[in-house]
């Protein structure tokens, strides 16, 4: 099997999307459920959905070659999305920027950055994880998540509350910062833009933060 999936591939893919959101760090704050148990107001056959998953990301050798999704988005700008077997790592121009998973840095993203990526929604969904926000700027989000959900078959019954619940593993304690000679920086847990507490990622949150502001203004 070709380990690189084409983006084309998740289009409308409800298997996939309830797949990757489950990885998320979403949660029902009311009834106090993760994302997992949230989305199985998505009804699909189970069954499928197992048989699909394991050829989808070939089971079989997820562990020495793991499928992955990758591309250019323009001259200065290229990402991939690798889909380990306990963990799913995040990258841009080869830079790590995150992963889901149990031991998740996440939080990279701002909302001004994420908006950016609207034009590929495909890229705008698999970022959205990976993003952090307010509390104050969910109203501005949530409109545009229900409106990219709501392509995805079986979603679409469920649109306000999946996305209220995808919100809530968004927000940030603290805001992003402007730091001087670096940019945008955090100091969020779990994130790789908190170069205090992980000074290992400066250079490449550097070098990050000029291609995004520029791709941004495009």
């Amino acid at each position: 099997m070709n380990k690189q999936i084409q983006i084309e591939e998740l289009n409308n893919n409800t298997f996939f999307w309830k797949y990757y959101f489950c990885w998320s760090r979403g949660y029902d704050e009311k009834e106090e459920i993760n994302i997992d148990e949230v989305l199985e107001v998505v009804e699909i056959n189970e069954t499928e959905a197992y048989e699909w998953e394991w050829k989808f990301f070939n089971q079989n050798d997820i562990e020495e070659n793991p499928r992955y999704v990758s591309g250019k988005i323009n001259d200065d700008l290229n990402y991939a999305v690798e889909f380990a077997e306990y963990e799913i790592n995040f990258f841009l121009n080869d830079i790590y920027i995150g992963n889901l998973g149990g031991h998740f840095e996440a939080w990279f993203f701002t909302l001004d950055e994420l908006l950016a990526f609207e034009k590929y929604p495909n890229l705008f969904l698999l970022f959205l994880p990976m993003t952090g926000i307010q509390e104050n700027e969910k109203a501005i989000l949530k409109p545009i998540i229900v409106k990219h959900l709501n392509a995805i078959p079986k979603f679409e019954a469920h649109l306000e509350y999946i996305s209220d619940c995808i919100l809530n593993g968004l927000v940030m304690q603290s805001p992003f910062l402007e730091t001087n000679d670096i940019g945008l920086t955090n100091t969020e847990n779990h994130s790789v833009r908190n170069i205090t507490d992980y000074p290992r990622y400066r250079e490449g949150v550097t070098l990050l933060n000029k291609i995004l502001l520029s791709f941004i203004n495009e």
